[in-house]
């Protein structure tokens, strides 16, 4: 490598080579070939690339090829930039302890496997408020209504035979449910109530993106959630397997157009596993806590997210208000 990096062509071609795969990452949706499954596929390894860049950046400084290192670097720089503008951007977590919080745990049922007794046990032992379950089953759906009904009083089913089944269960009080369908596919909508305050949830599941067919149908699955969160007055929380990365242009205009945070601060590159489940927020609302939830086997079962409102007393400012108070 280093003797074909002794020309001055052949090191403009290696730096054109990274600024290219760099502009693939970033500006895919802007290149003409962007709707070829293929290069979409690859837009989601997006941090294996950059992992790939700071690789090809170290070994060129043991080369000694110091102007391609820091072409490497920029290109890893700029692709950080990217993608922690698409992820959650709190260095630190929120936490007040005086707000009313929500912890919800999501699964997809196809991925348990394990046997139904442990899922439970599993589920048990998260003590989450909501329970969130996707591709539900008749099967499933008679086993989790029997072992959660004492947890867990109040529940909105949607059971299906097809990959679209979907269910709440939850502790909090329930105010509203609907259903927003959008090409036979089922979205669950609950109002339930936080305290004195209320939040929507909304489950939503979206057919991969294989052909032009299956993406005009996930947008306008999208298109339909955004409408039903701009039109609703309380905050919304947006869970499920959309089966696109959080730095996709698809998720990146649908959090645009519904005013939606990620909870996700990142993931890590190592293996090939890439996150295409989802936790989103209105502005109204924090996340104080967000994880991948995995099995004895380390397979991937879902996610736990906790939630609180915003711009709530701190119990430091309440200690100092009683504190001017007595004061006076």
């Amino acid at each position: 490598m280093s003797t074909f990096l002794r020309h001055n062509w052949s090191k403009l071609l290696f730096a054109g080579a990274m600024l290219f795969v760099t502009c693939g990452f970033i500006f895919s949706p802007h290149l003409p070939f962007s709707d070829n499954p293929t290069i979409q596929r690859a837009v989601e390894f997006a941090v294996h690339g950059m992992a790939g860049l700071f690789a090809i950046a170290l070994l060129l400084f043991a080369l000694g090829r110091y102007n391609l290192m820091f072409v490497a670097m920029g290109c890893v720089g700029a692709l950080c930039i990217f993608l922690k503008s698409e992820s959650n951007d709190h260095l630190i977590l929120p936490d007040n302890e005086l707000a009313p919080k929500l912890s919800i745990a999501h699964f997809n049922l196809s991925s348990v496997n394990d046997s139904r007794e442990a899922f439970l046990e599993y589920i048990e032992r998260l003590e989450a408020d909501v329970l969130s379950f996707q591709e539900l089953t008749p099967d499933w759906d008679a086993f989790l209504f029997e072992g959660l009904k004492n947890n867990y009083k109040n529940a909105q089913r949607n059971v299906r035979i097809d990959p679209f089944g979907k269910a709440f269960y939850t502790k909090n009080a329930i105010i509203e449910q609907s259903v927003a369908e959008m090409g036979g596919m089922p979205n669950l909508i609950l109002s339930i109530k936080i305290g004195s305050k209320i939040v929507n949830l909304i489950s939503a599941y979206c057919l991969p993106l294989l052909d032009e067919k299956s993406k005009l149908l996930s947008l306008e699955q999208l298109d339909l959630i955004s409408q039903e969160i701009n039109a609703s007055r309380f905050p919304t929380i947006v869970l499920g397997d959309l089966n696109m990365v959080y730095w996709s242009n698809e998720i990146s205009a649908f959090r645009k157009n519904a005013n939606l945070q990620n909870s996700r601060r990142g993931f890590s590159p190592l293996g090939f596993k890439i996150p295409h489940d989802h936790m989103f927020y209105s502005k109204e609302l924090e996340c104080s806590r967000f994880e991948n939830l995995l099995d004895g086997q380390s397979n991937h079962l879902g996610l736990f997210g906790s939630f609180q409102f915003k711009n709530l007393p701190s119990e430091e400012e309440i200690r100092a208000s009683i504190g001017n108070l007595g004061s006076k």
